[in-house]
């Protein structure tokens, strides 16, 4: 949206230059210094606008002018003429101050509406902004804060409610008409009720409406129960005295007392301590507790406010979290019936605190920039460089390299051109023809001329110094040496060649060139000079060339000083390029007029490096469960700001842990039920009783809980299992002889899902449990009820895979199991149609006398014998193998060959070690014969063949030689041994 930049006509001015006579003293200029702010300066605010464009203020630079003799150096200003002398002060633009730019800042984060449990935790609500400008130019800083935090107004706490009972009263008689609904006269002892009140409390402690408890806290507790006044007749005895003190130690024991009162004192039945114990027993309560950790370590947390600003550059949110912090692990404080208790009875806050490092994050660390290399052309358009190299990689989430290539380094890239008459080849004269074959009448004829050749830098008044040989085009270097011809005194005497003529373009060929020489002498016996001109074909790339413009690479993306980021602007150059691909001056193209078709400079953006910022951690959460062991609380922050470029990256971790302090669980458990108890009689119908207790629990499902005095669970409402109703009693059976019963039912069953290759198909899980029959006389079974079954849906199972294992045989049998892909072995879950086998005997068994049962439980004979099968397939007896005995040439009878019958199970009678035998068993332990058997029989054939062959060839008669009739010489007399080949 800004004003448009002006044409190209209006960025270049022009003037003669020059125009004074040419002198030996001239003004020479440095370089224009930094540009200085200079408030005297005004009046060039208007003229360094372009079209109105808003200018910022106007500054001044200077340069030093100096007078300076040609070959000569810096002389006095006097020499040189004042009204030539260069400026040595000029006005420029300031760059523009760039103040930091901020959003506004964001609405207030929500507060909680609702009510809160217990009201303790504060709630807060925060707002943020974000930069949009970083400052430049000695622009406004940015502010400090960019996020601000305030506590939200106290949410109403949410009330819970419970009832709170109160003393039982004295115990009341019930008027008998009452109990027997019938009028009759009071009685003064028996049985009767006792009442107490029940009030309605917020958690607080508060009184609250009745209605609150009925709406929140189940039904009313009950208001009166059974009690009993003692008759005449009964026992009556003094209240329980306070139990006696204890020692200290555990396992000691406590005792209280009471005495009979009155007329109880003589009574027989009074005094059975059985039934009416004057003494009462207690243990003494233990006071060794011993800790426990549980559960795993938190996050290593840093102290609140721990955070290390980086050095260096400023850019906003650069903060790093490492140092040294604590991580946290909860514990368990046990009584010594390893009853959970509160910590605090281990004199513990809950936590064993152990310090930990977070290791500070490392930046990935380059060199400073090398200094520009040479230009890559010594003539013509090029590229120079400049280079960083990896110094430290980064770690733990230092900020990344830029890319880098495969030698680890990062490269500038700028255009330059070389002057192809920077630096020039320098010839000196010619020496002295020197004549190799010196005539002795006269010195004359062929011989050389030698020069130096030097490399030299080219400046404004010529040749200065002497440089090295490689900055000059070796291509174009000039000869050294020359042949040359000294004339004799009768000789033509010609000049020396002139310069080639220009070839004509294009180079097609057809063209020409020449040069000439004159006559100098002619010669003393009238003979003509040779010819004085010459001339040869114009070859492309040899003697004729052509040119075309090219443009070197993109240059990297420059910016303006100081700058790291930003616009910036690529710029690439023209060269002029040779038809043989040699740079040579850009005149070359210039005077052939050629079209310049490139864009030589182009925008680019260089992307600014953007710290991850990240919000302040939350407040540490509710802790996970109410009570146990397995509680955790949890804070997050989250990312407020992405990293963009070479910014600091964002860590992983957004949320951290910490374990919740141990407190112990308590409910209210069922106590096992009383045997079947029948009035009056032996079997059938009667009831069954149980208790429920307070038990403590680790807040787990796998703890069954230990019991508890009731008065830990006198704030839990009474619901086990989440069922409201209490029973406490109940009708059974006690089954009489003969008749079949159901058994209690069993535990419910692990959740089985429903799973295909391990994996779970969605429909959710199912639990079973079963009451089993018993069955005391069969004859009874067709009037038994049916086992019973109950299903019930479950979320929480696995899925398993299950396979058969099985333990080596030992002898004919081993034991095969069912395992769980946990490891766990388990019954059922196998296919039963896939189990292995766990006995191999053989059916029949194999009685005959040295035969075995093999795996494919198959009767086998034992290594000597052969088997001898019956009809049916089944083996019939086990025959000894008959073995050759061959003895060895050490053995003294070894001339007497036998064969006998071996047993090869039996040791060798042969002790004295002086000959060793071998037994060749023709027959496999299967009783097939052995493959080396039937190698020796076809070996066998095969030399019974060769043997027959032999003597058929050695008893067949010879042919008789055919005569030839007309045969002159003598025939040649052979004498015949009986071999056919001859």
């Amino acid at each position: 949206g800004g004003v448009q930049c002006p044409n190209s006509s209006a960025l270049q001015e022009t003037r003669s230059c020059n125009e004074h006579s040419c002198t030996v003293y001239h003004w020479q200029t440095g370089p224009w210094g930094q540009c200085i702010e200079d408030t005297s300066v005004s009046a060039f605010n208007s003229s360094a606008n372009w079209h109105g464009e808003a200018t910022c203020s106007v500054g001044m630079q200077t340069r030093k002018v100096i007078c300076v003799r040609v070959n000569v150096g810096q002389v006095g200003p006097k020499k040189c003429p004042e009204s030539l002398r260069p400026e040595t002060v000029r006005p420029c633009l300031l760059p523009c101050r760039k103040d930091c730019i901020v959003t506004p800042f964001s609405d207030w984060t929500a507060c909680p509406s609702s009510c809160q449990e217990g009201g303790d935790t504060v709630r807060k609500q925060s707002r943020h902004r974000v930069i949009i400008q970083l400052p430049a130019n000695g622009g406004r800083e940015c502010p400090d804060s960019l996020f601000e935090e305030r506590e939200c107004e106290a949410s109403p706490v949410c009330h819970s409610y419970r009832w709170k009972t109160h003393k039982w009263r004295r115990c009341q008689l019930v008027p008998w008409y009452v109990r027997q609904d019938s009028p009759g006269a009071q009685e003064t002892c028996g049985p009767g009720l006792q009442a107490r009140a029940i009030t309605c409390r917020r958690q607080d402690g508060g009184q609250a409406d009745i209605s609150e408890c009925l709406k929140y806290s189940g039904p009313l507790p009950p208001l009166t129960q059974m009690c009993q006044i003692p008759c005449q007749d009964d026992c009556q005895f003094t209240n329980w005295s306070k139990f006696s003190s204890c020692n200290g130690d555990c396992g000691g024991v406590r005792t209280r007392k009471r005495t009979l009162v009155g007329k109880s004192k003589k009574k027989e039945k009074c005094r059975n301590s059985q039934l009416y114990p004057l003494i009462e027993n207690q243990f003494c309560p233990c006071d060794k507790y011993s800790a426990q950790p549980v559960g795993n370590w938190s996050d290593c947390i840093l102290p609140e406010g721990k955070m290390e600003v980086l050095l260096g550059m400023k850019v906003q949110g650069d903060v790093k979290e490492c140092g040294q912090g604590y991580r946290y692990q909860a514990m368990a404080c046990y009584d010594q019936n390893s009853r959970l208790v509160e910590t605090s009875r281990c004199n513990s806050h809950g936590y064993i605190e152990e310090a930990c490092i977070i290791p500070c994050p490392s930046d990935c660390k380059l060199s400073e920039w090398s200094n520009w290399s040479r230009c890559s052309k010594s003539c013509g358009s090029g590229v120079k460089v400049r280079s960083k190299w990896l110094r430290e990689k980064p770690y733990n989430g230092g900020r990344p390299c830029p890319k880098l290539d495969h030698v680890n380094q990062v490269y500038e890239v700028v255009p330059c051109h070389s002057d192809c008459s920077q630096y020039i080849w320098v010839t000196e004269p010619w020496s002295v023809c020197k004549v190799t074959n010196v005539d002795l009448k006269e010195n004359c004829g062929e011989g050389v001329q030698t020069r130096k050749v030097r490399c030299m830098l080219n400046t404004v008044d010529g040749p200065s110094d002497t440089v090295e040989d490689y900055l000059c085009d070796p291509e174009e270097m000039p000869l050294g040496a020359r042949k040359c011809t000294l004339p004799c005194p009768e000789d033509c005497v010609m000049s020396e060649w002139g310069s080639w003529s220009q070839c004509s373009l294009p180079c097609n060929g057809s063209s020409v060139r020449e040069r000439s020489a004159e006559c100098l002498r002619q010669s003393d016996d009238g003979k003509p000079c040779p010819a004085a001109t010459e001339a040869e074909a114009c070859t492309l790339n040899k003697n004729c060339y052509h040119y075309d413009y090219n443009v070197t690479d993109w240059s990297t993306c420059q910016l303006s000083e100081k700058a790291v980021c930003g616009s910036g602007i690529k710029t690439r150059m023209l060269d002029c390029v040779r038809s043989d691909g040699k740079s040579v001056d850009l005149k070359y193209c210039e005077e052939l007029g050629l079209e310049k078709t490139w864009q030589m400079n182009m925008s680019c953006v260089v992307e600014c490096p953007v710290n991850c910022q990240l919000s302040d951690w939350s407040s540490w959460s509710e802790c996970s469960q109410t009570c146990g062991l397995t509680g955790k609380m949890i804070r997050r922050r989250t990312i407020n700001q992405p990293f963009q470029g070479d910014g600091r990256p964002c860590p992983s971790q957004m949320e951290q842990f910490k374990p919740c302090p141990v407190k112990p669980c308590y409910r209210w458990q069922y106590g096992q039920w009383s045997a079947c108890k029948v009035e009056d009689a032996q079997c059938g119908e009667g009831t069954r009783v149980r208790n429920i207790s307070c038990v403590v629990y680790d807040g787990s499902t796998e703890d069954i809980g230990k019991v508890v005095d009731d008065e830990f669970c006198g704030e839990i409402e009474p619901i086990i299992d989440g069922d409201k109703k209490i029973i406490l009693e109940e009708t059974c059976t006690f089954p009489c002889p003969g008749d079949c019963y159901l058994r209690e039912w069993s535990e419910w069953s692990l959740c089985q899902l429903t799973c295909v290759n391990g994996e779970d198909l969605g429909f959710g899980g199912i639990q079973v449990r079963s009451r089993a029959v018993i069955i005391q006389d069969l004859e009874n079974q067709h009037l038994c009820p049916e086992q019973a079954l109950e299903t019930r849906p479950c979320d929480d199972g696995q899925c398993y895979e299950y396979k058969w294992m099985a333990s080596p045989w030992k002898g004919s049998s081993r034991t095969v199991w069912c395992q769980r892909s946990d490891g766990l072995n388990v019954t059922g879950g196998c296919l039963v149609m896939r189990q292995p086998d766990a006995d191999r005997s053989c059916n029949p068994p194999c009685s005959q006398p040295h035969a075995y049962c093999s795996e494919t439980r198959a009767c086998t004979c034992e290594d000597g014998y052969t088997e001898v099968m019956s009809s049916d397939g089944t083996l019939e007896q086990c025959t000894l193998i008959p073995v050759v005995v061959i003895p060895t040439m050490e053995d003294k009878k070894g001339d007497v060959k036998t064969s006998r019958a071996v047993n090869p199970t039996q040791p060798s009678s042969n002790q004295s070690g002086r000959g060793r035998t071998w037994f060749l068993q023709p027959f496999g332990p299967d009783g097939r014969l052995k493959t080396w058997v039937y190698g020796v029989a076809a070996g066998a054939f095969v030399l019974l063949i060769f043997i027959v062959s032999m003597i058929y060839l050695a008893c067949k008669k010879p042919k008789k030689p055919q005569r030839r009739q007309n045969n002159r010489l003598k025939p040649l007399t052979l004498a015949y041994d009986g071999d056919a080949d001859m």
